[in-house]
């Protein structure tokens, strides 16, 4: 939600409200952009402790593998193999939760 202000909150590029007016609420998508003034952010909305591929640490994309908004509702194959087998390790390491 935009709170009124003079350069605008974007979401995917749409300006959420006309300036300085309220905006009303706006659902976040994992890799939505989010823009506030002059800065730029790409959410990254994940279940539980899964991350995917853009969000794994020391990884860098080249311009051409730029990452392509899904929802958490339907996860991408890639994403479903990473969760399969982030849990077959945690079993295996004994590192499911217990509770």
């Amino acid at each position: 939600m935009d709170e009124g202000t003079m350069n605008g909150t974007f979401l995917n590029g749409k300006r959420l409200s006309v300036q300085k007016v309220i905006s009303e609420r706006f659902e976040l998508s994992h890799l939505d952009e989010l823009r506030i003034g002059s800065t730029t952010l790409q959410l990254h909305i994940h279940a539980n402790h899964d991350t995917c591929k853009w969000c794994e640490p020391g990884l860098n994309l080249p311009e051409t593998e730029k990452p392509v908004a899904t929802t958490i509702s339907e996860p991408p194959t890639l994403y479903k193999q990473r969760s399969k087998e982030t849990n077959r390790l945690k079993r295996k390491y004994k590192l499911m939760g217990s509770g």
